[in-house]
């Protein structure tokens, strides 16, 4: 006979569709002029809250949509009067990929919630309290909602009982509402029973789970977490719900309509925002990964819902999409190498990129990135079991691994991100986002200056652009269309490397996918029939092919953000000359050799690509 359950009367429901599911499946594309039109109807639904906010809306909004996403959360509130906003906050690391100082982290939820948020889903990536604390004291001081979160994961070092430990804790810091986070689809429908049964019997405020569908236990997982005494459930509306998203809301009210735990939801109400979603969607095609159907192997390889959609899109961007298999078999190699972290951003984020790291360089830790070595050092926090120690050296070396709560190391960063900030921000709204994404946001912000915003194209109209000729060596253009048996494809030059044997590799951007393709330097380029445009013209890269041991090179295209070396500096082999962003994480460029800094082509800003020479060493 099964325990007694917890009998209610109603389950209530939080929809993701504007943060989560759209995250999730559409790489966080989705556009505020999109949600907009929605958003009274949804208010009027009845949902325990609307998240709308967090996770990687923020950073999404500056990088690629080019919008602001504090003006996205004003908006909303506008129209969203009766129904809680939710946001999702990475505790000590806000919405960034490390942790900010207090300071900051006062200010951002301060803002925040004169913003309009209601309700903050606080957690930490490694599930280190010491990390979630000053962010909930703050929420709890400003009279919004605290929901205190246990990271769900299965290890070798996880149990159903240390998460009730640390629900419980969470519970005397005063939160509201707990909340089990299943980011990947992992808890399975007894365990989810077993876990919220005994977490109810130790904790008196509501318990709220979130789980993705990406393993296809979702549904079956919230049915038995309701029958155990769940409180509330994160469904999204169909369209865009299954999959790595959320359980779709229409099943689960129906199938808890007529019960004890009936949600009192509309089902042709529902129905109605459904068709909207289900055209919106069609704008957001192209950034639809293949990967965003149910996938047992997530069982294993434990990549979050959001995760995997974003690793599809940055691989696909590397041209190297086809090897997804090997990286999501080198996840889990990575993480027991890190102490088993729960996947969860940034954890996913940083486990997932020197994963694919290891892959694409063919060498693993070859190449480690400034935030895997910030994990290394214990500056994200204490990981559930020891790291690996010849992992760790090879990082760190013999630094120090820190073990008190890693912001008490940190110096208050307000009043220097306004100063080093000046007149390039309207607000202290802006100096948050610089904090958070400071190249990124130093961009927008230019862009915003100069009216020269122009978010990525949704791959729905592609207008034909050639740039005007620059010289009698560039006289091609750089964006344009090319027809092949009736398929049209959007081509951008994204960079060339160097001639060898007659032959030079262009990185070409088709539809968005970054490829590397090897021509004859001499390229004749027809963008269309009509008008029948020829030009022919002999491209060479600006900086010198990458020869000698000392010249200074990336391992894969990206930007540069630091450059944190002058000419004629003196350096050791192995210190760090650059930093690079690829995949969204900063990777650390090293010399290969002791010496003078002769010559640096590079400045911050700058695109990069493989076999270029960025610092020469002599």
């Amino acid at each position: 006979m099964p325990k007694k359950t917890n009998m209610k009367k109603k389950v209530m429901i939080t929809d993701t569709s504007l943060r989560d599911a759209h995250q999730s499946l559409l790489a966080t594309r989705m556009r505020t002029e999109d949600m907009l039109p929605i958003a009274e109807r949804l208010d009027q639904i009845g949902y325990w809250s609307l998240e709308v906010w967090g996770g990687a809306t923020f950073d999404t909004c500056l990088r690629f949509l080019k919008e602001d996403p504090w003006e996205r959360l004003r908006s909303l509130k506008k129209v969203i009067k009766n129904t809680r906003l939710q946001m999702l906050l990475r505790g000590q690391n806000i919405l960034g990929y490390r942790h900010y100082s207090d300071d900051v982290l006062k200010k951002f939820i301060e803002k925040s919630v004169d913003n309009g948020m209601d309700v903050f889903r606080i957690f930490d990536a490694l599930n280190d309290i010491r990390n979630m604390e000053m962010a909930i004291k703050t929420v709890k001081k400003h009279g919004a909602v605290a929901e205190g979160t246990v990271c769900y994961t299965t290890s070798p070092v996880h149990s159903n009982e240390g998460f009730v430990e640390m629900a419980v804790k969470l519970a005397a810091l005063g939160c509201d509402t707990i909340c089990i986070k299943d980011m990947a689809g992992l808890l399975a429908p007894m365990d989810a029973f077993d876990l919220v049964l005994k977490m109810k019997e130790k904790v008196q405020i509501p318990i709220h789970l979130h789980t993705h569908e990406t393993s296809g236990m979702g549904s079956m997982t919230y049915l038995k977490a309701v029958e155990a005494g769940c409180d509330i459930i994160d469904t999204a509306i169909s369209p865009v719900g299954s999959g790595t998203s959320q359980p779709p809301t229409e099943p689960m009210v129906a199938a808890l309509a007529g019960t004890p735990y009936d949600t009192g939801l509309d089902l042709k109400a529902l129905s109605e925002i459904a068709e909207y979603f289900r055209q919106i969607k069609k704008k957001y095609k192209k950034f639809e990964s293949e990967y965003t159907g149910i996938n047992t192997d997530v069982l294993i390889s434990q990549i979050p819902g959001g995760m995997i959609s974003n690793l599809a899109s940055q691989l696909k961007e590397q041209g190297a999409l086809d090897r997804m298999k090997e990286v999501l078999d080198e996840v889990p190699r990575v993480r027991k190498d890190f102490g088993y972290p729960p996947l969860v951003t940034p954890t996913s984020q940083i486990v997932g990129t020197q994963a694919t790291l290891n892959v694409l360089t063919g060498e693993r830790y070859k190449v480690i990135t400034s935030e895997t070595r910030n994990y290394l050092k214990g500056l994200y926090g204490k990981p559930a079991a020891p790291i690996d120690e010849a992992v760790r050296k090879k990082a760190i070396g013999e630094e120090e691994f820190i073990t008190c709560r890693p912001a008490d190391l940190l110096e208050p960063e307000l009043e220097k991100l306004t100063r080093e900030l000046g007149g390039k921000g309207k607000g202290i709204e802006d100096v948050l986002s610089y904090a958070l994404f400071p190249s990124i946001a130093l961009e927008f912000f230019e862009e915003r200056e100069t009216g020269k915003l122009k978010p990525e194209s949704l791959g729905v109209e592609v207008e034909e652009k050639a740039e005007e000729p620059r010289s009698a060596q560039h006289l091609a253009p750089s964006e344009f269309k090319i027809t092949v048996h009736g398929e049209t494809y959007h081509i951008k030059v994204a960079g060339t490397g160097h001639k060898s044997e007659g032959i030079r590799p262009f990185f070409l951007k088709v539809d968005g996918k970054l490829e590397e393709v090897m021509i004859e330097s001499l390229v004749e380029v027809v963008p269309s029939q009509a008008g029948a445009i020829e030009a022919k013209t002999s491209v060479h890269s600006s900086r010198p092919k990458a020869r000698k041991k000392g010249d200074v090179t990336t391992a894969m295209p990206g930007r540069v953000v630091k450059v944190k070396v002058s000419e004629g500096d003196r350096v050791s082999a192995g210190d760090t000359v650059l930093i690079v962003e690829a995949m969204k994480m900063e990777n650390e460029v090293h010399t290969p050799i002791d010496g003078l800094v002769k010559n640096i082509y590079v400045k911050e800003g700058d695109s990069v690509n493989p076999d270029e020479t960025l610092i020469e060493i002599e």
